[in-house]
């Protein structure tokens, strides 16, 4: 079996590298926006899947339906937890256009938003699963799974609800303190 997962590893590697350093540069000189960055996003995610059926084998069916168990649970936690704006709340008349446009709107980036945090979660809380989480135990094992999973994505939804580039803002921070 490791004879198996080693040339498809290093086939993930290589689209992985292709990508990150031929075509994301070639692209980014182009690019106006993120979104005409279509190669770049398209080989990363052949990447992505190379290496999960490299590391999962036959069982990658499970790790995608999983990713899409945890998108759909993300995009719910977006509506539940995401407070509603008071524009949305609003029963007035006059606006009733502008708030049906600006509600529209929020629904779609929390349904773009909880899409996006789940594959980052779900793909995360993979690698955290079969690396670090094991017990003989399987009530044990499951809720540890739980725990891990609702951690891992409260942090990533944290993360992205802030938005911004919060790399810089933590940068800045340090320099503050420095």
């Amino acid at each position: 079996m490791k004879q198996e997962i080693k040339p498809i590893f290093l086939a993930g590697i290589v689209i992985l590298i292709i990508s990150v350093c031929i075509i994301f540069p070639i692209e980014y000189r182009k690019a106006s926006f993120v979104t005409d960055l279509k190669f770049t996003y398209s080989t990363l995610g052949v990447a992505m899947l190379t290496f999960m059926y490299a590391f999962m084998g036959r069982n990658t069916y499970k790790g995608l339906l999983f990713l899409l168990g945890s998108c759909v649970f993300s995009i719910i936690c977006w509506f539940i937890f995401l407070p509603e704006s008071a524009l949305s709340k609003s029963n007035s008349k006059v606006f009733e256009i502008t708030i049906a446009i600006f509600s529209f709107f929020e629904h779609f980036a929390k349904l773009y938003m909880g899409t996006v945090t789940g594959v980052i979660a779900g793909l995360i809380f993979l690698i955290v699963n079969a690396r670090f989480l094991k017990d003989a135990n399987r009530y044990l094992l499951f809720f540890k799974r739980l725990i891990s999973y609702l951690v891992i994505l409260g942090i990533v939804c944290f993360l992205f609800a802030k938005g911004g580039d919060w790399i810089f803002e933590i940068s800045e921070y340090l320099k503050s303190k420095s």
